[in-house]
């Protein structure tokens, strides 16, 4: 004889419960399975690469410190960066280095040069008024995310030639003392479950003492040069910039080479 399911008392379940209840069980179900899905994937893509964790890096710029050598993450994985509000004594080479989650220089002292050439970040990037005493350079980089230095400061060049970046850059308030080079990149829109991040290129109210190039560059937003400062020229040629050039208040020493440049609008 059939028995009748019961429920935390005893008694009959009612009919009209059993659905949702089976409901929530397969979703549970394929919640724990994406999440195992999730993770192998993980294990494949990093198997045989250790993954460094923050206790691993802090042991790597104290090694370099009291060496007096470059704090060396070429060619590794690293869960994050997260350096904030502190000296670093030796320049910060991660050529060739992929980064899992955000990398923050915040507030940070660079003393030497910071190296992100053919960086994988697979998350955002935020320097904020961070302070590189030698060059950085951001070169071929891949970002999944946006590239953020307001108000930094960096004694030479700057080059992001050949990065591509999903969500906008900005040089926003930063005072660089050497060329900035941007050429060959692309800043294109991210999407974010019904957010659109704009892949706008941001220099406003920053301070450049030499050249800004970026030629051959595609910016799928606006190029915002407002209030800027550049000692040298600025080389627009063959960018192409999907909404708004503007160089309203913008004050340039140099030349600005407009040959082959399109974009939608040009605020003066």
């Amino acid at each position: 004889m059939a028995h009748a399911t019961t429920g935390p008392n005893n008694g009959p379940l009612p009919a009209s419960s059993m659905p949702k209840i089976i409901l929530d069980l397969l979703f549970i179900t394929l919640i724990i399975y994406n999440d195992l899905i999730i993770n192998h994937n993980k294990k494949l893509m990093l198997k045989g690469n250790e993954v460094l964790e923050q206790n691993q890096i802090e042991d790597e710029i104290r090694l370099a410190a009291l060496h007096e050598r470059a704090v060396n993450f070429k060619g590794k994985i690293l869960s994050t960066l997260i350096l904030q509000e502190r000296t670093i004594d030796t320049s910060l080479d991660l050529e060739d280095a992929i980064i899992l989650g955000p990398i923050s220089l915040e507030g940070t002292t660079v003393n030497g040069n910071v190296n992100l050439k053919r960086v994988v970040a697979k998350d955002s990037v935020y320097f904020g008024a961070v302070k590189i005493k030698g060059s950085l350079i951001f070169e071929e980089a891949n970002v999944k995310g946006v590239v953020n230095l307001v108000g930094a400061e960096v004694e030479n060049l700057v080059s992001f030639d050949g990065i591509t970046i999903s969500g906008f850059l900005s040089l926003a308030k930063a005072e660089l003392k050497g060329n900035v080079s941007m050429q060959a990149i692309k800043v294109t829109d991210a999407y974010h479950v019904g957010l659109i991040v704009k892949g706008d290129v941001y220099l406003r109210r920053a301070m450049i003492s030499g050249e800004l190039n970026l030629e051959n560059s595609f910016i799928e937003g606006s190029l915002d040069l407002l209030n800027v400062f550049i000692g040298g020229k600025v080389n627009l040629k063959s960018v192409r910039i999907n909404e708004m050039l503007v160089l309203k208040k913008a004050n340039i020493k140099g030349d600005i080479i407009l040959d082959g440049t399109k974009f939608k609008e040009k605020i003066e």
